[in-house]
């Protein structure tokens, strides 16, 4: 019933609209103009009686003649969850260039000898390079590291006779984002961030099942490591019914466990685990991968801060480069499958590029410049992480339309569009809206957490008018598909707007 009544509503938007008196103001368009129901059908959607305790917050404006057809609360605040990440992408690409590359340093400490030995430290010098990960080398997430054994080969070095340190000064050492959930640590997406980020701090443990009932699974992990100390509980069994497996891992330490039981006929599960200290990782992650590329390391992986401040000396220099992908394509996987430590990692490089400081508070400085400069007041929004993990951060639903408006005209807009998910074909909505005219046709950011869905984008109408919208839902108790279905009824209607 739900579907067939706002389709029928959709198809009976078509009335001409009325005129003034002479003499008057503009008026706002009453429920028999196309944009008054419009206005009337929406508000219908918005009051779904099963978000009667919950608040609802909506802006729709045309980017074409820039009238608001439609608002509610839209000048509260509102947390926006992943929503969040619409401005720390479209200000990194204003003030970066959609073009910005990252470099990673590495260099030597020490001489080499004639026997391809280095008489001395391999030193990594971390540039805030988030691409270091599967996602950006055909699921591989030590091609950067085998690349990098294969370089040092072919400089003459075969050998380490030295430590593998890695400097992550660049940035501070606060790894995780404020207000972040001490609850949400041991997952993916609140790994802990630095200027070294290898495989976007995570392992994924690739399970598959024993080869008979009671044998224990098989557990492979993704890069190959053992930096995280895990210990492994799971059995095979023949009913489906009530298999799970389950992780944990203390907060911060590199002690986990996987437990629990799998399916015989299961195919893999995959558990992915956040790591604690992201430059020790990163640099043992490395150190294994030379090995098994058969250069041996006499030394241990170590953070720079662990040695004294002269024990590089004047000595090092700069062996080669490492240059990640544009900051266009780094955005797509941040924008379109919504991965919190580009946005955290973003945020630092802003305070390094408007200060030298890599830090939170720095790149905060940098965004508030940035939304000022784009008439985007600081009593509509509170900006606290990149990536939305926060429940410090809020937005309201205007400066959410506001920040699209502003980059809809700008140079970097063709980058941040191609990076949005698109209905019913990829990203994070890739499973919405199917079947729809919003189908292929509106770009838009998911946001979630406990208690808030956002959904914020641009959508083109059927006479072509490009409009920008943002729907964010708060303090619902309600399940989730049941705030997106309102959020896409909403959009589907945008999408058979006609002015007509």
């Amino acid at each position: 019933m739900r579907d067939t009544t706002w389709r029928a509503l959709l198809l009976a938007t078509a009335v001409s609209a009325g005129c003034a008196p002479a003499g008057a103001g503009p008026a706002e368009p009453g429920p028999a103009t196309p944009v008054g129901a419009l206005r009337s059908e929406l508000g219908d959607i918005f009051a779904d009686p099963a978000f009667q305790n919950a608040h609802w917050g909506a802006m729709v404006q045309s980017l074409e003649t820039g009238q608001v057809l439609y608002r509610r609360n839209a000048e509260k605040l509102f947390m926006p969850a992943s929503n969040n990440k619409l401005v720390t992408a479209a200000v990194a690409l204003a003030r970066l260039g959609t073009d910005y590359r990252f470099h990673t340093r590495v260099a030597a400490n020490g001489s080499t000898g004639a026997d391809g030995t280095l008489q001395g430290d391999l030193v990594v010098v971390g540039g805030g390079d988030p691409a270091i990960s599967e996602r950006f080398y055909d699921g591989d997430p030590t091609a950067v590291f085998r690349h990098w054994a294969d370089s040092l080969k072919a400089l003459g070095i075969t050998r380490i006779d030295g430590d593998v340190v890695g400097d992550d000064n660049l940035y501070d050492d606060v790894h995780l984002g404020p207000g972040w959930a001490w609850d949400d640590l041991e997952a993916a997406y609140a790994a802990e961030i630095g200027a070294l980020l290898c495989n976007e701090g995570a392992v994924a443990y690739k399970i598959t099942p024993g080869d008979s009932l009671g044998a224990p699974a098989r557990v492979d992990s993704l890069p190959p490591t053992g930096y995280l100390k895990l210990e492994v509980d799971i059995v095979t069994v023949a009913d489906s019914t009530g298999a799970a497996v389950r992780f944990e891992r203390r907060p911060f330490t590199n002690d986990a466990r996987i437990w629990g039981t799998i399916w015989a006929a299961e195919d893999t599960v995959t558990c992915y685990i956040a790591t604690h200290d992201p430059t020790m990782f990163f640099v043992t992650v490395l150190t294994e991968t030379l090995e098994r590329q058969e250069m041996e390391v006499t030394g241990r992986p170590l953070d720079i801060d662990s040695l004294p401040p002269e024990a590089l000396g004047d000595s090092l220099y700069t062996l080669f480069l490492h240059e990640s992908p544009p900051l266009a394509e780094i955005v797509i996987p941040f924008l379109k499958r919504s991965q919190n430590q580009i946005g955290e990692m973003l945020l630092r490089h802003l305070g390094v590029a408007d200060s030298d400081t890599g830090s939170v508070r720095a790149g905060r400085r940098a965004v508030r410049a940035t939304l000022s400069g784009w008439g985007i007041t600081e009593s509509s929004y509170i900006y606290v992480d990149g990536s939305g993990l926060s429940r410090y951060n809020y937005l309201s639903p205007d400066a959410i339309v506001r920040l699209l408006r502003v980059i809809y005209r700008r140079p970097e807009f063709d980058a941040f569009y191609a990076a949005l998910p698109i209905a019913g074909v990829d990203g994070t909505i890739e499973t919405r809206m199917i079947g729809t005219a919003a189908e292929g046709n509106a770009r838009a950011k998911t946001g979630y957490i406990a208690n808030s869905r956002a959904l914020s984008g641009y959508v083109t109408t059927l006479d072509g008018e490009v409009l920008a919208f943002s729907f964010i839902a708060n303090n619902f108790d309600e399940s989730i598909d049941a705030a997106e279905y309102l959020q896409d009824l909403a959009v589907e209607r945008l999408a058979n707007f006609t002015r007509r």
